[in-house]
């Protein structure tokens, strides 16, 4: 760790660079700049069938056509772009699709009717896929990344989820008529996907601008033993129901969920598992920060969690604030071997009455030690 004092206008600024920082610094010559999406020239949606580099700006005004539909399995680099969309963003299902998305901006515009079921405006939304990567791009007024489907990469480093060094604000699931639920990053496929990493993100939710589920949920989604997924050195502020006073709310922040219908494989083959998530900060949100709710060999250390239970204008939120909870709330037995530990909290509860900082853990599936909260007194 190195530092340096700078001394300006007779202030000392002491500033420390930290080996974490190292990846973030491999990826400073990207440029991460967000057009104004009013003085880009659009033009209508493209299908992409060939793989190769995209660049341009492109629209869609129909919720149920792509902006960009990906259509391919060869590699497909989108890049310097900017897109809006009443639907889909960037779309591919079915082909295994090979993308890497950089320095591209996505804006929601004004849903329309949709067919067949609900089409958010996802920056991306792909099912099948072998590589996937989003890197230094901007969302704003829409919903963000869901990989569904499977994975069918090879398993190495070129083959893997890497979402990382990317902006958001106002995530939101309203579709035309009601809303969605939707995620900054929702994972939600089969078959386990090594090196894969949502990482150096930033995310900022405005209480009545937004409307997010849970901000990062990684459901019936694997890592594997010798290479978890990793969720790390985010920063996410804000998490609402559109009527941000509502006593009504089940998103939150960072959830390892494990769900099951009938018709799907055996729960212990396709719950959550091999997640580690540390090291992120979380500031304001509603409801939870972070959570497991149902899956194995899942740990969450080294994170900060602080919400004042207010909104910016001095209103109480009348949700349940939490810092964390684990348990096996599907009661399929797929949940164990979880700890969470080594973590920061300091948290207003319903109302921001009094600090409520107690973990709800009720039936030791989950591993709960050494962790810290911030000193006694009202969290602003």
């Amino acid at each position: 760790m190195g530092v340096i004092a700078v001394a300006i206008l007779g202030v000392v600024l002491v500033l420390v660079f930290s080996p974490y920082n190292k990846e973030r610094n491999s990826q400073r010559d990207v440029a991460t700049v967000s057009p104004d999406p009013c003085q880009v020239v659009y033009s209508g949606p493209i299908v992409i069938t060939k793989g190769g580099t995209y660049t341009g700006h492109w629209e869609s005004r129909d919720s149920n056509v792509s902006a960009v539909e990906v259509q391919t399995s060869e590699p497909v680099l989108i890049l310097n772009s900017s897109i809006r969309a009443a639907g889909r963003m960037i779309r591919s299902a079915g082909h295994g699709a090979n993308i890497t998305v950089r320095n591209t901006s996505g804006y929601g515009i004004a849903p329309t009717p949709y067919a067949d079921y609900k089409k958010p405006r996802n920056f991306v939304a792909v099912d099948e896929f072998r590589n996937i990567v989003v890197e230094n791009c901007h969302i704003e007024g829409a919903a963000g990344i869901a990989l569904g489907g499977r994975y069918v990469g090879n398993g190495t480093p070129e083959q893997t989820v890497r979402i990382r060094f990317n902006t958001a604000r106002n995530i939101d699931g309203r579709v035309h008529g009601g809303q969605a639920m939707v995620n900054f990053v929702g994972l939600n496929f089969r078959n386990p996907v090594p090196h894969a990493l949502i990482a150096w993100n930033q995310v900022v939710n405005e209480p009545g601008r937004s409307l997010v589920e849970d901000n990062i949920n990684v459901s019936n989604s694997r890592g594997t033993p010798d290479s978890p997924i990793r969720i790390h050195d985010n920063y996410i502020q804000g998490a609402y129901p559109l009527n941000p006073t509502s006593s009504t709310y089940s998103g939150g922040g960072i959830i390892m969920d494990s769900w099951w219908n009938e018709g799907m494989p055996d729960p212990a083959s396709v719950a959550t598992a091999y997640v580690k998530v540390y090291n992120n900060q979380t500031v304001n949100l509603s409801n939870y920060n972070y959570a497991i709710a149902g899956g194995n060999n899942i740990e969450i250390t080294g994170n900060r969690a602080v919400t004042s239970a207010l909104l910016p204008d001095g209103t109480p939120v009348s949700t349940h604030n939490i810092g964390f909870y684990g348990y096996d709330y599907y009661k399929k037995g797929v949940t164990h071997s979880n700890a969470i530990h080594a973590n920061t909290t300091g948290l207003m509860g319903t109302l921001a009455h009094q600090r409520n900082d107690a973990p709800y853990l009720p039936d030791g599936t989950v591993a709960f030690h050494s962790n810290a909260t911030l000193p006694p007194g009202t969290i602003t």
